[in-house]
């Protein structure tokens, strides 16, 4: 006699898991600055294959929006 299996079903990949935290307006300022800083980071740092973009090229492309 084989074994049954019960088959799971896999949650929306989309669907929030966990309720995001409260956070205070002092740690939200504090995540909004580690949050900006981390993306310059990753804006300015070079990837394979791509040439370097300098902050100042990075600060005058967001005044032109």
């Amino acid at each position: 006699m084989p074994i049954k299996i019960p088959l799971l079903t896999q949650s929306d990949l989309f669907a929030i898991a966990a309720p995001p935290p409260k956070l205070s307006d002092e740690e939200r300022l504090k995540a909004i600055a580690l949050l900006r800083c981390l993306l310059v980071e990753a804006v300015i740092t070079p990837t394979v294959g791509q040439p370097v973009q300098r902050l100042a090229e990075v600060r005058g492309e967001q005044d032109q929006r």
